[in-house]
């Protein structure tokens, strides 16, 4: 028989959360608040993080195939009388039949991500992240929407407080997640990861970079960095993303990163102005699967570009080169929004929630070089807004401060039961099913790619 939920109470189904505490902690605030929940453990790592943490215990480990989700899902929802799901990266495989069953059946859906604005947020979108975000799907990327659906305040600013925390903790948290889940294994043997890599593959490649760019790689690129400036060359950035990073591989046309710096190569050798440099940057928490250095030189000679004309930097200052790049070329990171919080022009290959006429490059790559225009500061602070407004909480999601914060920020959300954004026009639900659709597909892609 159906679990009976109050009209003032709901009942929350919490799928694959963060590798951290936070879950467990959100899990003890819905109770507290006078919530029912339930958690699903899909791996050892998800058993470790809940036993732990938690002292409801009120969880299930899921221990079948995927192709047994969907049926395993309506009965949960059934039985339990589920009003609402949350659950951390929309495109996981354990995750896209719940989203696609909520819906159906008029459950909400809570997604968590990593912030669109950082360091001190983190993202809580009502339908998906990125390209299936509601505010996405809703101004279609139209700078107009933005400066229409905010409540115009010359005065307003980011004024979110500092979480505090590191990489460390955030390491910690996942090397012990991903032990257990190895440990672990023969309690969950159908689990696959949605991971393309080896966690333990990553941890040894950390292992063997963190000290180097301790000692040694973030003075020189600071070095690089200070002299290329103090030299008035201009230069724009290519900041790399993670060759893992799932919005390279479903919100973007681009195989790989050697592909991103492949085209961008291609097109600064004939289109960007001659004395022009540019920076290809790694990402802090890259593993070193990839020598990128090797593939740079050899497409430098292919398409015959000085030696002088690129510099490849391990680290640095990020935000020093932002304010003097003549502009940045990315997929979809979120450092476009850092790029364009300092003016700094931007063009997005992928699809992205920043890629709005006004805020970003139009054209094509070949044209962008010599046609860069800073970003409209108004409509900058409309799009802030905006997103802040509807899809990002102040907290963290690795240490506990920042998790206090999230969960804290998470409970009042809830309680506010703000409504959602409504549709301007038709093609919203149009969007919605293609997103589904999109979902499906991701799922198989990621089941291929996690080997």
């Amino acid at each position: 028989m159906p679990a009976e939920v109050t009209p003032q109470q709901k009942s929350f189904l919490l799928l694959q959360g963060v590798a951290s505490p936070f879950f467990a902690e959100l899990e003890k605030a819905l109770i507290d608040a006078g919530h029912k929940a339930l958690k699903i453990n899909f791996c050892g790592g998800d058993l470790l993080a809940g036993r732990f943490f938690s002292t409801a215990l009120n969880h299930i480990n899921f221990q079948q195939s995927l192709e047994e989700l969907p049926e395993f899902y309506q009965t949960l929802f059934t039985d339990h009388n589920i009003t609402d799901i949350a659950l951390f990266g929309d495109t996981r495989p354990v995750h896209v039949p719940a989203i696609e069953l909520a819906k159906q059946q008029g459950i909400a859906v809570h997604v968590f991500e990593e912030g669109y604005f950082r360091p001190n947020w983190v993202t809580l979108d009502g339908n998906g992240v990125n390209a299936y975000s509601k505010v996405y799907q809703h101004s279609e990327n139209e700078p107009e929407w933005f400066l229409q659906h905010v409540e115009r305040n010359p005065d307003w600013q980011d004024k979110s407080e500092n979480t505090g925390g590191g990489l460390a903790i955030r390491a910690w948290h996942d090397i012990r997640y991903h032990l257990a889940k190895t440990l672990l294994k023969p309690m969950f043997p159908k689990y696959e990861t949605h991971r393309p890599d080896s966690p333990l593959q990553e941890y040894w490649g950390f292992i063997r970079r963190m000290p180097m760019v301790s000692l040694y790689y973030k003075r020189q690129s600071n070095q690089q960095i200070k002299r290329l400036i103090a030299s008035k060359s201009p230069f724009y950035l290519l900041p790399l993303q993670l060759e893992a990073d799932s919005q390279i591989r479903l919100h973007s046309d681009f195989t790989s990163l050697k592909h991103v710096i492949q085209t961008t190569l291609e097109s600064f050798a004939t289109k960007a102005p001659e004395h022009a440099k540019l920076v290809i940057k790694l990402h802090p928490l890259d593993p070193w699967f990839i020598n990128y250095p090797k593939i740079i030189e050899s497409l430098c000679n292919q398409y015959q570009i000085g030696k002088d004309r690129v510099i490849y930097l391990e680290a640095g200052n990020l935000n020093a080169l932002l304010e003097h790049a003549q502009g940045t070329v990315l997929v979809n990171s979120t450092v476009g929004t850092s790029a364009l919080a300092v003016g700094c022009p931007v063009i997005a290959l992928g699809s992205a929630i920043f890629d709005i006429p006004g805020l970003t490059f139009q054209g094509e790559l070949d044209d962008f070089w010599a046609n860069t225009e800073k970003p409209d500061a108004e409509l900058f602070d409309a799009f802030k807004q905006s997103y802040i407004e509807h899809t990002q909480i102040n907290g963290s999601f690795y240490n506990q401060k920042g998790i206090k914060m999230a969960v804290d920020a998470t409970i009042k959300r809830f309680a506010e039961n703000t409504p959602q954004l409504q549709p301007d026009n038709n093609n919203v639900e149009a969007s919605e099913n293609a997103a589904v659709t999109n979902n499906k597909m991701d799922a198989d892609q990621l089941l291929r790619s996690s080997g």
